[in-house]
């Protein structure tokens, strides 16, 4: 289990290196002359599988600490509750700018998606405590 919870803490950190990128992009897209709408779009991606592949870990880390427990504790449900709405509006948010014409309004709806992804996902993580 050190494995798995080494694997989540390192992918918790190229999220946030992700998501730090992709909102200096967009904001860059948004103010530019000419948004790079194929960046903007392959960011959004790598962003969205990064959250994946850390909600994957951190169910694995739930049933292997649940087994090893004997219970699942509250506070485990509610962070997993948590960054899976945050999961889910990211990729809401990834799919509705694909289907948008204007660089500059996908490249906003994306900017949204990872703002409000990222805070439901810091809260996330505080509510168990976890920035160490």
């Amino acid at each position: 289990m050190d494995f798995i919870v080494g694997l989540h803490s390192l992918v918790r950190w190229l999220v946030v290196i992700a998501a730090v990128a992709a909102v200096i992009r967009y904001v860059v897209d948004l103010v530019g002359k000419s948004p790079d709408a194929e960046m903007g779009r392959k960011l959004m991606m790598a962003y969205t599988i990064l959250l994946d592949v850390n909600v994957l870990l951190g169910l694995i880390l739930i049933v292997g600490r649940a087994s090893a427990v004997g219970q699942i504790l509250p506070i485990w449900i509610e962070h997993a509750v948590t960054n899976l709405i945050a999961v889910m509006i990211a990729h809401i948010f990834a799919a509705r700018s694909k289907k948008m014409e204007e660089p500059k309004r996908a490249a906003a709806w994306r900017l949204a998606g990872v703002v409000i992804s990222i805070l439901l996902i810091v809260m996330g993580v505080a509510r168990i405590g976890g920035w160490s």
